[in-house]
């Protein structure tokens, strides 16, 4: 804001001048005309009102008002009609101070758009004054600079920089008061008047005749572009920072990968596939590294149901024996398995979709196990489809579960897990002649696919479905 307070100080110097020029005449219109009142002397008062006219329209140097060609019309019309007394020269007293608050507001607003408050508190007081500006500066401009003023050392209002700046009288000694308050290391009112390197150069700015305006908005450019510059070198570093740690976990995952394919590599296969049985149908000894056995057999052997899993040595002994061998691994629900009775009556139309409405599986992704009778009772059950598991399983659970529960002291409780109808069941125990079904029959079975992916990833062997 110095641009205001060297128009000010300019301001001040012409009233002053202006103010010298009035008591001359006044003084000088006693003495020739003994009149008390210049206003009652037509020839003075045409004199006093031509001078003050002259301050403003004539003047010669850039002034506040200079470029404001509609107030100086105004003015030139008001002086006109003051010398007919048909206006009161206060009211043109009144409109110059109304203009050069709006000017001082219009600048001030500039200057803070610019520059800004630190304190947002205090930014909206300045703006908030300089929405409707009263008519007396002096007023205005007293209510601003307190609110800038906050939170300045003591030191800052002893300097007095407007009156330094008001009492210079050519653009030499401003730059010498400019010099000092806002470019040298200690500031205006210190001993320290050096100016650092980095100043150095706003100050050459100045002595070639550039605004302390100007200056400030080249400052003002070059600290946005160090921010921006700095923002980016930020940005940068972020990016760096992402692509090591990127790289960091790159590694890693190469290190973890390397680490389990040596961990695999030493694994070795389970011994009970070292230990093989003879060849079902020939009696051979299969080799170990090179052999065929049956899929059910082999989790069944996993989960301790059977002692030894069934083996061929080679393509042609399993083609000729595992047709014979598959009729050991029967649906659980014998002659009243679903599939069974659709081949024994083709000619009714039996609904063999699951309770996921799948219908069109192949036969082995169909087949599941009774986890309970597999798990716990070591007995080789299984269903050739959920939907099979289904509709049997209150016979399977009265007569297989609920004996071998009983021989073997397992306490198992899913009555929560049953859904009971109206119809009758006829079977026994505690549910007798009650029909139910359990409520989610994949809860009690685990299907083939799953067990034979559980197998392989226990024993890292894929076993032929």
């Amino acid at each position: 804001m110095t641009e205001i307070l060297l128009q000010s100080s300019l301001a001040v110097r012409k009233d002053k001048q202006l103010a010298d020029e009035v008591a001359r005449i006044v003084q000088k219109c006693a003495v020739d005309h003994g009149e008390k009142r210049v206003i009652e002397c037509p020839e003075c008062f045409e004199k006093l009102l031509e001078a003050a006219r002259s301050r403003y329209l004539n003047s010669e140097d850039q002034e506040w008002f200079s470029s404001r060609r509609a107030f100086l019309q105004e003015l030139d019309t008001m002086f006109a009609d003051a010398k007919e007394y048909q206006l009161d020269p206060r009211t043109i007293d009144h409109r110059i101070q109304e203009e050069r608050s709006r000017w001082y507001a219009e600048n001030v607003r500039g200057s803070l758009l610019r520059l800004m408050v630190e304190d947002p508190i205090g930014r909206e007081a300045v703006f908030e004054k300089l929405e409707e500006p009263p008519a007396e500066l002096a007023s205005l401009a007293r209510d601003i600079a307190n609110i800038l003023s906050k939170g300045l050392s003591p030191e800052a209002d002893a300097v007095g920089l407007p009156d330094r700046l008001a009492t210079a009288k050519d653009p030499a000694a401003q730059l010498v008061v400019l010099r000092e308050g806002f470019f040298s290391r200690g500031g205006a009112g210190s001993g320290d008047q050096a100016v650092p390197a980095d100043h150095q150069k706003y100050l050459d700015m100045l002595s070639h005749r550039l605004s302390m305006e100007q200056v400030v908005d080249r400052i003002l450019e070059e600290r946005q572009t160090a921010i921006g510059a700095r923002e980016q070198t930020e940005r940068l570093k972020r990016r760096l920072d992402e692509l090591k740690r990127a790289r960091a976990a790159h590694e890693l995952q190469k290190t973890r990968k390397a680490r389990n394919r040596a961990s695999f590599a030493e694994q070795r296969v389970p011994d009970e596939l070292y230990r093989l049985p003879p060849c079902t149908v020939c009696g051979d000894m299969p080799s170990t590294g090179d052999f065929f056995c049956c899929p059910i057999c082999a989790i069944l052997v996993a989960h301790e149901v059977q002692q030894k899993p069934t083996v061929y040595c080679s393509p042609e002994c399993e083609e000729k024996g595992h047709p014979s061998h598959a009729e050991v691994h029967t649906c659980a629900s014998g002659d009243e398995c679903i599939q069974q009775q659709q081949e024994q009556h083709p000619e009714e139309d039996i609904d063999m979709q699951d309770d996921d409405g799948n219908s069109g599986s192949s036969s082995s992704s169909k087949l599941c196990f009774c986890t309970e009778c597999v798990s716990s009772a070591k007995i080789p059950t299984m269903w050739c489809s959920p939907k099979c598991a289904h509709e049997n399983f209150q016979w399977h659970r009265e007569e297989v579960h609920i004996p071998t529960r009983q021989r073997l002291s397992l306490v198992v409780t899913d009555r929560d897990r049953l859904t009971y109808s109206e119809e009758n069941g006829g079977g026994g125990g505690a549910d007798m002649g009650r029909r139910y079904y359990a409520k989610d029959i994949r809860s009690h079975i685990t299907m083939y696919d799953a067990a034979v992916r559980t197998w392989e990833e226990q024993n890292l062997v894929r076993l032929q479905r």
